[in-house]
């Protein structure tokens, strides 16, 4: 479906790309010849946003990265999830009341993150120093959101070095898949997938088509996005993350569903790696016996970037690789190494990002 959207070729969040056009260049670099589509909703799919701010005699307005100019002014977004769109024209007009003059001034930019039971985190990110007194007039601005909308709001204010919270810092988000509810953490300011009826679908596709049993590595775990539902299938998982707040978010859901066979801690990849080839030890590990680990599998959902030569060789012990990415370009070069020892069983494209360039893909290969 063509976009229809009065900032298309002005805004640069969207450029118009197709998903069938996205398929065609994806398949033919990463020779994919049976694969599973998972199409999005074309509008009303996203549960974040990060908005510019812009100062004109005492008024602000929401901006955009544009395609053309540095920035293009929008008022609304219609990608973005209902209760979001339904707080943007609200916030500006409180925003630009005078009463909140003080409140708006040297504001940078904004960030909405929202959950499914319509409670929504803001940050407000200033060009100033943020006093305490900040939390006197977020504690009026959340309560003049919530008489309009009837949601409920958490704030956070940041300028460089501080920190202020009104509430907290993070939303609860349940999601449903094969049956299960599963319930996660998503802190501000950390990485949590934007499509949440797409990553549930990518979650069930990894669940319908791995083979379970045995020890499972995941690095590049986040919140636990994949791990809690994984931990259903293998006996014990380690899970590694570079990002301390990640790993604070996967405890606290691993507590809130109960589940004791997930053993998390912070490490990056090439840090992983050293700890279980004993190249060296790490004080961070001293709560974990890794010999009691009989790894079967490992899963993987890097960054951008890929996975590079020396996890790809790394991940070649392993029987089975599920590999989510969301760079076909980076996918297709770490798919060179690991064909040389692996075989693609399963592969599937995510339409998580509509009307973009940008397409996640979904690989399963096996020794």
């Amino acid at each position: 479906m063509a976009l229809v959207c009065e900032y298309l070729g002005k805004c640069g969040g969207c450029v118009g790309a197709t998903l069938e056009s996205k398929i065609a260049f994806a398949s033919s670099l990463l020779s994919f010849k049976d694969f599973e589509v998972f199409k999005s909703e074309q509008s009303h799919f996203r549960g974040r946003a990060e908005l510019g701010i812009y100062h004109d005699n005492g008024e602000i307005f929401y901006t955009m990265r544009g395609e053309k100019e540095r920035f293009v002014k929008i008022k609304n977004c219609q990608n973005l999830l209902p209760n979001i769109q339904k707080t943007l024209p609200i916030l500006l007009k409180i925003f630009n009341a005078k009463e909140f003059g003080a409140f708006k001034e040297r504001l940078f930019s904004l960030e909405i993150l929202a959950s499914q039971n319509n409670t929504l985190l803001l940050t407000l990110i200033y060009h100033k120093k943020l006093e305490k007194s900040w939390l006197l007039d977020a504690e009026v601005l959340a309560t003049r959101l919530k008489e309009y909308l009837g949601f409920h709001f958490e704030i956070v204010g940041r300028s460089r070095g501080v920190k202020l919270v009104l509430g907290k810092d993070y939303l609860t988000q349940t999601l449903e898949i094969l049956g299960k509810r599963f319930y996660y953490r998503y802190n501000e300011g950390a990485f949590s997938q934007p499509n949440t009826a797409i990553n549930a679908q990518m979650i069930a596709w990894v669940l319908k088509h791995l083979k379970g049993g045995g020890d499972l590595l995941e690095m590049y775990c986040g919140c636990g996005n994949f791990t809690i539902p994984l931990s259903f299938c293998f006996d014990k998982i380690l899970a590694t993350e570079i990002s301390k707040t990640s790993i604070n978010a996967l405890k606290f859901a691993c507590e809130k569903n109960k589940i004791p066979n997930i053993f998390c801690v912070r490490l990056s990849g090439a840090e992983c790696i050293e700890a279980l080839n004993g190249i060296r030890e790490f004080n961070r590990l001293r709560h974990i016996d890794l010999s009691a680990f009989n790894f079967s599998s490992v899963f993987v959902d890097p960054p951008r970037c890929g996975l590079g030569v020396e996890v790809c060789e790394f991940l070649k012990r392993f029987k089975q690789i599920i590999y989510i990415s969301c760079n076909p370009i980076t996918l297709g070069k770490d798919l060179e190494i690991l064909k040389k020892t692996h075989h693609i069983r399963h592969a599937a494209f995510f339409d998580q990002f509509p009307h973009t360039k940008h397409l996640e893909c979904g690989v399963i290969l096996e020794k």
